[in-house]
Order: structure tokens, then sequence, then C-alpha cells
């Protein structure tokens, strides 16, 4: 076979295209290397990363839950510690004052109050009080004479009383020789005092205990003559010749000390208790379980079968401390401080669940977070293999039409291309070409120096952008999340209501929104409703958002006592309250309209008070439209003046009657030519409803008309409905 001899141009053009293929292959391969092994170490550094994370997480929610829960165990033992030492220097007060009189019995005149029994008082007033034994025998001149005297303590009674303006508490002595003088103290003074005829103050339990001892003494919980559980603090007095001559006492309710102990809690899972010196749970912010007052006065340091019985006997001994409990089948943080001046001991609990929730959640986002990674990952090294296969292609036609032209000339050009374009592929982006051949070569290594130099930068800003993007889409995604999960659900609890049916939504016109609603039962019969909107969009507004719900919602809640206690429920100062919370360090002067009211479920009477909001709209059954709820006086919107007042106002709904709430996102909603939805076209929309449409139909309803007047024009606000259809 002859062999083929080939000349130098050929030669020359077979190595310069071999050279070139091989070293765009050897580039290709290194770079496939190296970016599969850095897609392999990025998910592993992911995983790392969220392993670490979650630790981290787990830990500082159990510390800072710890830390919180001895704050407040230490916070609440101090100020109870503080109303209770106070109820012990007033009764100390009016003991020592009444020792004076009876000593100096010269220096003050008789002085007549009136008898219970026989003249009506008010609270905040002094009287006396005689037994039926006493009246009976007769009241003698000489027990007259020391009534009239010691009825000069009405002045120390009136100072002590002023103390305890807004709560339930009695002040008042007992003598021995059959008569009392009181005041008593009330949320109302205009009421009568209410007095049993038979009652006889020698034998309470704070009277026998004081006279026994001889000494100040505070009582265990008992039932007041009002009918109220108090706690007495009583001390004895002594007469002119140092003989026991009665009890001076205090007495509050104990329901003061009971919004104490379950205003801040931690979480839902939360308990608040007090620990007498007994080992008696005497307060609770729980009604069943092992942390409950038990009506059988059970000593807790003796139930050998909880793990609470030897924190209690800690408790009761006046120590401190943070352990963790299995108590009621659940595991409970439990903090416990001493109150050394009475003996009693505070404690507070949080299922350990509720603090390590955010763990999971958090654990949730890291996964969604690597396996975006992952793809943004692979997505990047799909696009670099098909610039670089790209590439080659082209830059081997490019040589091959270069090298028939001139391959004497290329031969050196070519060789130092290859030596430069190998040091390219081994990784090195800042290494540059210097070739000056005035012609396609010298162009060529401008080219591939100006692809390293693009390529560098190109991932530099990838990678930039990438991260940029990640953070900001997590972060609001988290944000979203958790204002979602602030806003209370109709299903499963208000979902088969035979009373009403409840629907509600909020359409955030960003990520997050500053539109909120809420709903919740005060009692079995009274359901609260809520419609808001916070100046504002975004971060900021939701977040002012959160803060604003939590506190309408906090002082909504704790009025609610007002039903048990058979008042009045006053929405205006709820409104007046919250308006100074807001107002307190609201430095970016934001403000809240509101529209807040209460329905009786029983006779369908509906309370409210109307800050600022956009005047919601009413159907009765017997009438076939929607009609505004419009007030006269407008309320201030809620965060703008301390000054501000409310007005609340009533309407009455029968079973059939629908309500509708919403903010000024449904109203302002522009479409295309930039029209507002107006109030005519949302009262158009509910007037189309028909009889018997139910609550989540409604809303259905009104949103398909907003969006079809909106057309393709984009939202500008938040979008908030809520709808109540009352069934009676």
């Amino acid at each position: 076979m002859k062999k083929i001899k080939m000349n130098i141009f050929r030669r020359t053009l077979l190595l310069s295209l071999s050279t070139a293929l091989m070293s765009f292959l050897a580039f290709g391969i290194i770079s496939s290397y190296h970016m599969k092994n850095l897609f392999q170490k990025s998910i592993e550094n992911g995983k790392n990363v969220g392993e670490k994370t979650l630790n981290f997480t787990e830990k500082f929610a159990i510390n800072q839950a710890k830390e919180r829960l001895t704050s407040l165990a230490f916070e609440r033992s101090r100020q109870i510690e503080q109303g209770m030492s106070k109820l012990k220097r007033d009764a100390e007060s009016i003991a020592i004052q009444i020792n004076r009189i009876l000593s100096n019995p010269d220096n003050y005149k008789e002085i007549k109050l009136p008898n219970v029994k026989k003249e009506t008082v008010y609270n905040g007033n002094p009287y006396i009080y005689f037994p039926p034994e006493v009246e009976k025998k007769g009241i003698t001149d000489e027990l007259k004479r020391e009534a009239g005297l010691s009825s000069n303590i009405v002045d120390v009674l009136n100072i002590v009383s002023q103390g305890y303006t807004g709560h339930h508490a009695t002040s008042y002595i007992a003598s021995k020789n059959g008569f009392m003088i009181l005041i008593e103290t009330s949320d109302d003074k205009n009421a009568p005092v209410t007095f049993p005829n038979d009652f006889e103050p020698r034998e309470r339990i704070w009277y026998t205990e004081a006279e026994k001892a001889q000494k100040t003494i505070i009582t265990d919980v008992y039932q007041a003559i009002q009918l109220y559980p108090a706690v007495s603090c009583a001390a004895p007095y002594y007469d002119s010749e140092g003989k026991f001559a009665g009890v001076a006492a205090v007495d509050a309710n104990l329901e003061s000390l009971y919004e104490l102990i379950t205003e801040n809690r931690l979480g839902d899972t939360s308990i608040n208790f007090t620990l007498s010196n007994k080992g008696e749970i005497i307060i609770s912010s729980t009604k069943t379980g092992t942390f409950a007052v038990s009506k059988t006065k059970k000593d807790c340091r003796k139930d050998t079968k909880s793990e609470f019985a030897k924190e209690a006997v800690n408790m009761v001994a006046g120590k401190s401390n943070v352990v963790l409990l299995n108590v009621d089948g659940k595991e409970y943080f439990l903090a416990y401080a001493p109150m050394p001046s009475i003996g009693w001991s505070f404690g507070t609990l949080i299922e350990k669940k509720e603090v390590i929730k955010p763990v999971d959640e958090a654990k949730s986002i890291i996964n969604n977070i690597t396996q975006n990674i992952t793809v943004s990952i692979e997505s990047l090294f799909s696009q670099h293999m098909k610039h670089i296969l790209i590439t080659v292609m082209l830059v081997l036609i490019w040589l091959f039409w270069i090298s028939i032209k001139d391959s004497k000339k290329f031969v050196t050009p070519i060789v130092m291309l290859t030596n430069g374009v190998k040091e390219i592929a081994k990784g090195n982006l800042d290494n540059k070409l210097d070739i000056k051949t005035g012609d396609e070569i010298e162009d060529l290594a401008d080219s591939v120096n100006n692809m390293t130099s693009d390529l560098k930068q190109y991932i530099e800003n990838l990678s930039k952008v990438t991260a940029d993007k990640e953070r900001i889409a997590t972060e609001l995604n988290v944000a979203r999340n958790i204002q979602a999960g602030m806003l209370p659900s109709v299903e499963p609890e208000f979902s088969n209501k035979k009373e009403f049916d409840l629907a509600a939504t909020m359409i955030p016109a960003k990520e997050v929104g500053g539109d909120f609603y809420d709903f919740y039962m005060l009692d079995d019969n009274h359901l609260a409703l809520t419609v808001a909107d916070v100046s504002g969009k975004g971060v900021g507004a939701a977040l002012f958002m959160s803060i604003s719900k939590s506190f309408l919602k906090n002082n909504a809640k704790s009025a609610s006592s007002a039903f048990i206690e058979g008042r009045e429920l006053k929405l205006a100062s709820i409104m007046e309250q919250t308006n100074q919370q807001l107002l307190e360090n609201n430095k970016e002067k934001m403000f809240v309209t509101v529209f807040f009211g209460v329905l009786d479920l029983r006779n369908g009477e509906f309370a409210y008070v109307n800050a600022g909001h956009n005047p919601p709209l009413v159907r009765h059954k017997t009438n076939n439209e929607f009609s505004y709820i419009r007030n006269i006086k407008k309320n201030c919107i809620i965060g703008v003046s301390k000054k501000a007042k409310y007005q609340e106002h009533h309407l009455t709904l029968s079973s059939g009657d629908i309500l509708f709430f919403y903010t000024d996102g449904i109203t302002e909603a522009m479409n295309e030519q930039k029209e507002q939805f107006q109030e005519n076209r949302l009262k158009t929309a509910l007037d189309n409803i028909s009889e018997g449409c139910n609550a989540n139909k409604m809303l259905s309803i009104v949103y398909s008309a907003v969006k079809q007047h909106a057309g393709e024009a984009e939202q500008s606000d938040d979008m908030t409905m809520l709808g109540l259809v009352f069934k009676g």
C-alpha cells in the first residue's frame, strides 16, 4: 500500500485543527467536572447549613422561652406580692388608727353613721352594721358610745378605699362587742350596698384567725359577702388597756389578680397560676387539669402521680427555677418565682411543642430553599454546557477557515492560542492572551480574552443576582405565610354554627398587606367582628396591622368579663384603650381605620363602633335591598389623637338579615380608565344576591363584580371582605 504523503500545509492544518479540538475538549471536560463537583458540594453545604440552622433555632427558641418565662414569673410574683403587701399595710394602718382612737377617747367626738339595715347606703360611703344577736339583746349606751367613738376611723377607711378605685374591695373594722364599720368600693359608685341581715362578723375566717394569731394575717380564699372570691388581710386592734378589742381588715376581689396573671400570656398553650403556702392552687388561667383551681383544696405537694409535686414543694419553700415537666400527657416548660412576704409563689407554663413550632416551620422553609438552589444550579450547569459546545463548534469552523488561508503564518499563533486556552480550561479566567498578528488570529485571541472576562463577570453577576432574589423571595414568602396565619379561619370552629353563617377573605395588593379582619367568640353568646385598614402597604403596614389586631383583640377579651359580671360591654372604652396603646412609640405616625362590633346571638342585638372606616351594609329580611350603615357623627381613626373619644351605636338583626363589611380596596378598585368601583356598584352587586345565599357565595359575587370592573388593571390596594348571615 502506497504511503500517503502530507505537505506542511496539511500537517499544519491537521495540527491546528487537532490541537484546537483537543484543547476545547479538555476545557469542556474540566469545566464539566468542576461544575459537577460544585453542584454536589452546594447541595451538601445547603443540607449542612440547614441542619445547623435547625439545631441553633431549636436551642435559641428554648432559651428564649425560658428567659421569657422566668421574666414573666418574677414580674407577676412581684406585682401580686406588691398588691398583697398593700392590703397588709392598709389593714395595719387601720388597726393603728383605731388603737389611737380607743386609747385617747377624749380627743374625739362621737360620730353617727347610717345603719345599713335602716337606711340606703351607696358604694364608697361609710356605714355601720349591728348583728341580729346584738340588736336582740339591745344596743346599750356603752356600746353606742364605743360605736360612735370608733366611727372616727372613717377618715382612714376613706383614704384606704380610694386606693382600690375600679376594683371590688372592702375596708372595715369589727368590734368584739358586736358592730362593724365599713366602706365598700366597686365599679358602680351609684349602686346601693346590699348586706345580709344575718351576718355575724365574729364568726368569719378573717376575724377568728386574726384574734387567734394576735398579729396580722392573710386568709385563704373565701367567698365574700358580696359573693365574689376574696382574700383578706386582717390585724387585731386593742383598747386603752391593751386588751383585744376587735379586728381591722381589708379584703380584695381575686378577679383583679386573675386578670393580672392572664394578661400578656406567652402563647396559646401558656398557663399562669398562683400557689399558696399550703401547696394549693388558688388562682389559675385554666379551668381544667393539674393546674386548675381545685374545689377540694388539693395540696399539690402530695400528688405523687404528678411530676409537678416535686416542684410544688420547691415553690412552697420559696425557691425559683425553670424546669421541663410532663403533666397531663404534655411536656411543659415551667418557671416559678416566690412571694416571700406572703408565702405564695407564682408559676407560668408553656407547652414545649409550641416553643419549637417555629423550628418545624423553619425546616420546611429550609427544604424549599435547598430545592430551589438545586434547581438553579442544575439550570446554570446546563446553560454553561450549551454555551461551551456552541463556542467550540464556532471556533473550530473559524480555525479551519483561517488555517487554510494562511497555515504557515497560523502555526505559531495557534500554538500560543492553544496554550492560552489550556490555561483557561484549567479555570484561570484571569489569564490573557497576547497575540499580535494583525489578522483573524489576533481577533480570535481578543475574542477568547473577552469571552473569559464576560464569562467571569457573568458568573459573578449571576451568583449575586441569584442570591439576592432567593433571599428577598424567601423573606417575603415567610412574611406572607406569617400574615396569612394571623388571620382567623372560618374552618372548622365557625363553619357549622346554627346561629350564623360567616365568611371572610383578604387579598393583599403586594406580598403582604395592611388590611385585616378578625372574628372570635367573647363567650358562648357574643361574637366579635373586626374589619380594619392600616395606612400604607407592604411590610411596614403588615407589622402595624399585627400590632393593631393584637391590641384590639386583647382589650376586647379582657373587657368581656363584663358578661360574667352582668355588666354592659363598653365598646367605646375598648376602642379608646386600643387608640392609646397604638399612640405609644408610634414614630412612623401610622394609623388604622377600624369597624368593630359585637353581636348578641340570642337576640340579634348588634353593638358597634366605627373608627373612620367605610360604612358596612345591611339587608333586613323584610327588605329586598342593602343599605349603608351611616352615622351622623363620625369617630376619629385610631392612632392619631390621644384625646379621641368614640361613640357606640346599635342595630337589631332578625333571622335572615345579612351584614357585609369591607375595606376601601373594594370601592376604590380602578379599571384601566382609572374609574373607581365606588359604593353604588357595590350596592348593586349585593342587591343581586338571591334570598338564602350563604356568606361565602356573597363574597364570591362581590369579588367577581370587582374583577369584572377592573379588567386587566393592576390591583392597587388590599381588598378585604367579611360577610355574615344571621340565622337567629
